[in-house]
């Protein structure tokens, strides 16, 4: 139901292969090459010493494997051994040598680490991000910039990254990127294209509201300018006094402010779309003002309520924003899974939900009784996936190694750094 742009029917971007395992799988078939070393000949020989071995043995057997030259076919077998280290390191909490792994094969072989870069990238980007690397964030940047269609997937994996972590600055960077490389791509699902172009359009709105010069003329120009070469109006005709942009930067701002009741929220009101999109663009001002999270941070709460509640089937008294236990467990399944993709988006939602009861509540749209209710579903829920109340996730509930890397700190890491977005 997202209003931001008009484009209809997005669909999920195609991506070249689902997760690491896959790549790993590849692996199974394997040939042998001729080492220039006096170890044992070939791949099947390394495999056989290497899965022998416990995992110090294994990490020693990778660092002296790098450290050798080989044929070039023999580099193209070893990702799976790489990422079997990592994860046996993620999952005994031994995360900073995971990475070192990864940081040591991405300096003594660029070359094979750029063969496999999206699936390296995507466990530092798990790591780096909630420390605030943006060194380390730039540099992934410019590892999708080389072949953003290679690593699409994990270009929308590393969005959600960057905004749950409120780093406004790379997501603009690579929303931006991404969609103009890849608007005319055939290999991308259109709907995957429309999700990078909202995500950049909502960054140069971001921009305008937070500019110093917002509201002046010069402002405006670069705002109109930002829009056209994002494809803003597509073949409506360009103009910033569209009804539909103005009412989003004014609610972004706080200088529209409306007193909505629960009937404007019925799916019988013949507005209760328009209002839905408005109350949840007022929510993410919410998050910014009371909450202190990033604007881009919003955005993915945004995003996440908008996909729950748009997928409900059974409204209780036809009211659009309905909560359920079962509704709201089958939605948080969707997005934590065996190697998920959208672990990121699972880490958000239920906090998203926490926050959006309270606005309701606050706002006078479900009564006392209703949110002491969704409390206690979000409540039941918390528990099996966050530990205490900072955000930490727990290992045993079909959550992922790279789920629980240095995913401490909660959410004073995911609020906004003072004096970054003011």
């Amino acid at each position: 139901m997202s209003k931001r742009k008009g484009k209809k029917g997005k669909k999920k971007i195609k991506g070249k292969r689902e997760e690491p395992i896959e790549k790993a799988e590849e692996n199974e078939v394997r040939e042998e090459y001729v080492t220039t070393t006096g170890m044992r000949e070939g791949i099947d020989a390394w495999w056989d010493d290497f899965e022998k071995l416990e995992v110090e043995g294994k990490l020693d057997l990778l660092y002296n494997t790098f450290a050798r030259e080989e044929e070039e076919g023999f580099w193209e077998d070893l990702f799976g051994a790489v990422d079997n280290v990592f994860n046996d390191l993620a999952t005994k909490s031994r995360v900073e040598e995971g990475i070192k792994l990864l940081e040591t094969l991405k300096e003594q072989r660029p070359v094979q680490y750029m063969a496999d870069y999206q699936y390296y990238d995507y466990y530092r980007l798990h790591y780096y991000a909630p420390q605030g690397e943006k060194e380390r964030m730039n540099e992934i940047i410019k590892h999708f910039e080389g072949d953003p269609e290679k690593g699409v997937d994990y270009i929308a994996v590393a969005l959600d990254i960057f905004r749950l972590y409120g780093m406004a600055e790379e997501t603009s960077e690579l929303s931006r990127m991404a969609y103009k490389k890849l608007k005319n791509s055939d290999e991308i699902m259109s709907w995957g294209i429309d999700e990078l172009n909202q995500r950049a359009i909502f960054c140069a709105i971001r921009e305008y509201i937070t500019s110093p010069n917002y509201g002046e003329e010069e402002a405006e120009r670069d705002f109109f300018k930002d829009l056209k070469g994002l494809d803003f109006w597509g073949e409506e005709p360009a103009t910033l006094d569209d009804e539909q942009l103005q009412n989003t930067v004014n609610t972004l701002r706080g200088e529209l402010r409306r007193d909505w009741k629960r009937e404007d929220f019925l799916i019988t009101n013949a507005n209760y779309e328009d209002n839905v999109y408005l109350f949840a663009t007022e929510f993410i001002r919410y998050l910014h003002i009371e909450k202190s999270l990033e604007w881009v941070t919003g955005d993915l709460f945004f995003e996440l309520i908008m996909k729950y509640f748009g997928e409900i089937e059974e409204r209780k008294g036809g009211f659009f924003f309905s909560y359920s236990e079962e509704s709201l467990n089958a939605y948080l399944g969707s997005y934590f899974g065996f190697l998920s993709l959208n672990d990121a988006k699972g880490m958000a939602g239920l906090k998203a939900h926490e926050f959006f009861s309270s606005f309701m509540h606050q706002k006078g749209i479900i009564r006392d009784k209703e949110s002491r209710k969704i409390e206690r579903v979000i409540e039941e829920l918390n528990v099996p996936i966050w530990k205490g109340g900072n955000g930490s996730l727990i290992e045993g509930h079909n959550i992922t190694p790279k789920m629980i890397v240095e995913h401490e700190g909660g959410w004073d890491k995911i609020k906004k750094r003072v004096g970054e977005t003011e």
